[in-house]
This record gives structure tokens, C-alpha cells and sequence, in this order.
């Protein structure tokens, strides 16, 4: 299925990785964003000839009506992992629940094609060997569960299981619950301070840019051969949250007690999409970073007052 002159709508499309696939489906196809604007990183006039419609994730009759007409439906709409800790019945509410009501909308809505933006937390980490898609599920949060109750709720409708790993770029959250480890470590940087590691640093992520992120998710969507199937999308490299810091930042950085339940290792094993859809993730991390540091610095003009949005723990 060609991803042109479709009508696509994408909940939680204001959001860090649904506002990068918005304005990038925008150019060739009527889009509508569903979104709360609880955690946007956009506003409804930030993608010229896009639909914005505030709602919420459990109201199904609202997102039958905004599904009138729509072709494909992007799934993105989350609690975020480190809200686990704290509200665990929201987590499970929204990402679970959640995705159960807009499968139903979109079956009602006679939704040509569903693609689930799930997430690597389902597999709960490796010791070894890189995680593939066959690699064993056990997750260790609620939201690693709730996401993949998710998957298990996908099922009635023709889709696609997409597994982002650690998207980072433009837009994604520094602030409160939501900021994630790249972004804090860049705004206390650029304010003079030194990054904060919890736990030990050696922890591993397979960071993978936003472009990339995106990118894969369009190339899984289009794909006929991928109806049914789960795949990994990330860059495909690991590395330590501690050599994140340091090329990040020439500080010594300060460790803090080890998050709960927080993953050991992802690494992710590419090579399904690499194969099926033709992926190339292009920007390695350093680059990557570089960019990153680079557009914060242009929008950011005093990172210092940001630090309040930055509390030491954020769960």
C-alpha cells in the first residue's frame, strides 16, 4: 500500500516521534492528528494542512468521528515508561485499554490498514545476543506489558507491529516525566552542569535518530508483506549511557541510585527490516548527537532556565 493521497490519521501525533511522522505523511496525504496535548511538543498550527482534533484515547465515539473517511491509522497515543512508577492504572488505561478502543474505532471505521507503534520495553532487555523479533517477551514495567497487551489487541485488524528503540532528535522531551536521558544530558550541559547517570552508566541503548525512526516506520507501513508481522526498527548499535555522557559532555558526570526495574541492555538485531522494507538507518550517534546539540542551541537560547523542568529523578 503507497503511503500517497491517502487520508492517514495518527493519534498522538503532537508528540515527539508523531509530530516528526505528521509533518513528514503531510507532504503527500490528508492527515489528521489525534491528540490530548498532555505531553505535545507541537502546536495545532505548527504543520500547515494538517487536522488537529483534541481527544481523548478512550473516547471512541469521538475517534470514530474522526476516523470517517481515513484510510490508515498511525497508533502512537502513550503513557509514558517512567509514569509506571507512579500511575500504574493510567499507564495500563492508556496503553493498553487505549489501544483497544481506537482497534475497535477503526473497525467500526472500516480502516484500511492499522499500524501499532509498540515499543523495544516489550522484550525487557538482553544479556547476550542482540534482541530479534523472536527474542523471548518480558517485559519488566507496566508499561512494557501494557504496550504489549497492545500487540496482543492488534491482531483483529490488518496491521503492522512496529519496535521503535530509543528514538532521540528535534523535539524530544527534556521536561518532568517525560524528558528522556539525551535530552536532560544536553540542557544541563549547554547550562554549565554535569550530566546525572542512574546507576552505574553501563547500561545500554541502541539510540537511534528520529529521521531514521521515522523513516523506518513509513518503509514498515507500505510494505503488503509485513500484514501480520512484528519488526524492529532502531539503528542497530548499542551504547553505554555512560559513553553517551561523555561525548556529550566534557563534565564528570554525577551517578544517582539506579532507576527501578530499569533495563540492563537493548540492542537491537535490524536485519528483518533491513531485508523486508529496505531499511538504512543513516545517522549514526555521533552525528546524530551533533545535530541534536545543534538544534537545541538554536531554539534554546538560555538552557539554565529550563533546569527547573529538569527535577534529578523523573519517576
Amino acid at each position: 500500500m503507497k503511503l500517497s493521497g491517502r487520508k492517514i490519521l495518527i493519534t498522538g501525533g503532537a508528540g515527539f516521534i508523531g509530530s516528526h511522522l505528521s509533518e513528514t505523511l503531510a507532504k503527500n496525504n490528508r492527515v489528521v492528528v489525534y491528540d490530548n496535548f498532555s505531553s505535545s511538543v507541537i502546536s495545532s498550527k505548527d504543520i500547515p494542512g494538517v487536522r488537529f482534533i483534541r481527544g481523548d484515547i478512550l473516547d471512541e465515539k469521538k475517534l470514530i468521528r474522526a476516523m470517517r473517511g481515513v484510510d490508515v491509522v498511525f497508533h502512537l497515543a502513550v503513557a509514558c515508561v517512567r509514569l509506571s512508577l507512579s500511575e500504574v492504572q493510567h499507564v495500563h488505561e492508556v496503553n493498553s485499554t487505549g489501544t483497544l478502543t481506537t482497534l475497535l474505532s477503526a473497525t467500526k471505521s472500516h480502516v484500511k490498514r492499522f499500524i501499532y507503534i509498540s515499543s523495544s520495553e516489550v522484550y525487557g532487555g538482553t544479556d547476550k545476543s542482540k534482541i530479534s523479533e523472536n527474542h523471548p517477551i518480558k517485559p519488566t514495567t507496566v508499561y512494557g506489558i501494557s504496550k504489549y497487551q497492545g500487540e496482543l489487541y492488534t491482531k483483529l485488524l490488518p496491521s503492522i507491529i512496529i519496535r521503535p528503540f530509543n528514538a532521540y532528535g528535534p523535539r524530544s522531551h527534556f521536561e518532568g516525566v517525560y524528558g528522556e536521558v539525551i535530552p536532560r544530558f544536553v540542557i544541563r550541559t549547554l547550562a554549565g552542569l554535569p550530566p546525572i547517570i542512574f546507576g552505574d552508566g553501563k547500561q545500554t541503548r541502541d539510540f537511534t535518530y528520529v529521521s531514521d525512526t521515522v523513516s523506518g516506520i513509513i518503509k514498515a507501513a507500505q510494505s503488503d508483506k509485513l500484514l501480520g508481522s512484528v519488526i524492529n526498527i532502531a539503528y542497530g548499535r548499542e551504547i553505554s549511557i555512560r559513553r553517551t555522557a561523555s561525548i556529550i559532555s566534557p563534565l564528570k558526570p554525577i551517578h544517582r541510585a539506579a532507576r527501578p526495574l530499569d533495563v540492563h541492555r537493548l540492542a537491537a538485531d535490524i536485519r528483518l527490516a533491513k531485508k523486508m522494507i529496505g531499511y538504512k538507518p543513516r545517522i549514526a550517534i555521533d552525528e546524530g548527537l551533533a545535530r541534536y546539540i545543534s538544534w537545541v542551541k538554536k531554539t534554546v537560547p538560555n538552557p539554565k532556565k529550563l533546569l527547573s523542568k529538569i527535577p534529578d529523578t523523573n519517576w
